[in-house]
């Protein structure tokens, strides 16, 4: 009895040990994502600004005064059971601030359906921005203040709670790229073109340089396009990934997390792993925009080149489509 004590104490303490070992092995791992800390730098509502750079969108756009656009009342979405993850990038330049939010990804995730949506959100939409700022571009939310005001921004205006923020680095977006050995794209014969790698349309196998200039080509088309491009490469990424060896994640971990900047925890980040990771083999990926082609229409505000909201139709696209949930108890409830 005495010698059978000593071993399960000794088998006890051997798996505390590895279990230690392992918590700490990930807590320094997760230390090399950037935190944002609780309060961020905020530009007051007496000092925002209107972006009224030159556009792709039609020229013969009509002009409406800000108190001319009908703004629908919406309600927030029963979503408890997803994960609503917000990716964010920004053309930010060495040495700047925060700046305008490049592009705005959120990823809607059912651990129990299995189910990932992704859905692009049009920077340039015209949105209701909280806390006492007008009515401006959507990625404007970002640049003045931050994560939390682009997280109000979504749910005042599309009705999503986001469970937290991730902001990637383009630099990281490269190394991710290169360590996975490159992305397979289908491209336009103006897309190939336009980033040197061809004049035909077909499958080309991009590098992390290529892929950030695909992913980044506007003068072709507009925003819309773009926004598909970026799920393009993301959606590539993901099956390069499902593809990968351990050592390879394990590397793509150590050169990508410091790219990375987060309003989660630690914690946070790991309660979220344990419940994406086991269905990553098997979960069924979409891709979407917002607003699709039938829920907006351009204009001209304060000077800006917008795209205006059907918010209504927005919101029940959402429902019905985009959003992993299930929309008999969305609506029962």
């Amino acid at each position: 009895m005495k010698k059978r004590k000593i071993v399960a104490l000794v088998c006890v303490a051997t798996v505390l040990l590895l279990a230690v070992s392992a918590f700490w092995y990930v807590q320094t791992k997760l230390d090399k994502i950037n935190k944002v800390p609780d309060t961020v730098d905020v530009i007051p509502p007496d000092q925002e600004d209107f972006e009224t750079d030159a556009s792709n969108e039609p020229k013969d756009i009509i002009e409406l005064k800000p108190e001319e656009v009908d703004w629908s009342e919406i309600e927030p979405f029963l979503d408890d059971d997803l994960l609503n993850i917000l990716l964010v990038g920004q053309d930010r330049r060495e040495g700047e601030g925060r700046q305008r939010s490049d592009s705005m990804i959120l990823c809607s995730i059912d651990p129990d359906t299995k189910q990932i949506s992704m859905i692009s959100f049009l920077r340039d939409r015209y949105v209701q921005i909280p806390g006492g700022y007008s009515d401006n571009r959507l990625n404007a939310a970002y640049v003045f203040g931050g994560f939390p005001l682009l997280m109000d921004t979504l749910h005042t205006n599309f009705g999503v709670s986001i469970d937290g923020c991730f902001e990637v680095d383009f630099s990281g977006f490269q190394s991710a790229i290169g360590i996975l050995g490159g992305v397979d794209i289908e491209m336009t014969s103006k897309e190939a073109r336009t980033i040197n790698i061809g004049t035909e349309a077909g499958v080309y196998h991009l590098d992390g340089t290529k892929a950030l200039a695909y992913s980044r080509i506007r003068k072709i088309d507009n925003d819309v396009y773009r926004t598909q491009r970026q799920r393009n490469v993301l959606q590539a990424i993901y099956t390069k990934f499902r593809q990968s060896n351990a050592a390879d994640l394990m590397k793509l971990l150590d050169e990508v997390l410091p790219y990375l900047s987060t309003d989660m925890t630690n914690s946070q980040i790991m309660l979220l792993a344990a419940k994406c990771i086991p269905i990553m083999e098997s979960a069924e990926l979409s891709s979407y925009r917002v607003p699709a082609d039938d829920a907006y229409h351009y204009a001209s505000i304060r000077g800006m080149s917008v795209v205006v909201p059907d918010l209504d139709k927005i919101h029940e696209d959402l429902l019905n489509e985009y959003l992993p949930l299930n929309a008999e108890k969305e609506s029962s409830e």
